[in-house]
């Protein structure tokens, strides 16, 4: 031992410093160096972009259909009682309004609940519960009854 090393730490040392000065030979042109910046600065906005769109559909997720049906009445309500101040704008917020409304009513009406039953897991024990059908699924079966054939 030489210096608290031993002959073969040695050798392998060699081995891995020439590897490495082979390498620099092989490095990339500045070309290729820039091509690599700019795909790494592409998906560093990629992945920023992302988790920004998951925050904001986090927060997106919290609001129930019942509110945004609130705060579309609360925009149509907004909108009749301030339209001296800004006629066109005012406008703009009863269509916003509306289109909310309908679109939220919409959602609220077709929305995937259905006579089914669905199993939970609630502290550590299954809990079932039966829902009852949505009106379009009331309203099908009423136009499927009506126009069955009669025997």
């Amino acid at each position: 031992m030489i210096g608290g090393a031993t002959m073969p730490d040695n050798e392998r040392l060699e081995r891995e410093i020439e590897e490495i000065l082979g390498k620099i030979e092989n490095f990339p042109d500045p070309s290729v160096r820039a091509r690599r910046a700019r795909k790494r600065r592409f998906a560093r906005l990629g992945n920023a972009m992302m988790v920004r769109q998951r925050a904001i559909a986090r927060e997106l997720s919290r609001v129930s259909v019942s509110q945004l049906m609130l705060a579309a009445f609360l925009l149509i309500l907004f909108s009749f009682f301030f339209r001296r101040m800004s006629p066109m704008v005012m406008n703009w917020v009863l269509y916003a309004g509306i289109v909310l409304f309908v679109s939220s009513f919409a959602i609220m009406v077709f929305s995937g609940r259905s006579g089914r039953t669905v199993q939970q897991n609630w502290r550590g024990r299954t809990v079932e519960y039966s829902t009852r059908p949505s009106i379009a699924e009331r309203a099908i079966r009423w136009w499927r009854s009506r126009n069955a054939p009669r025997r």
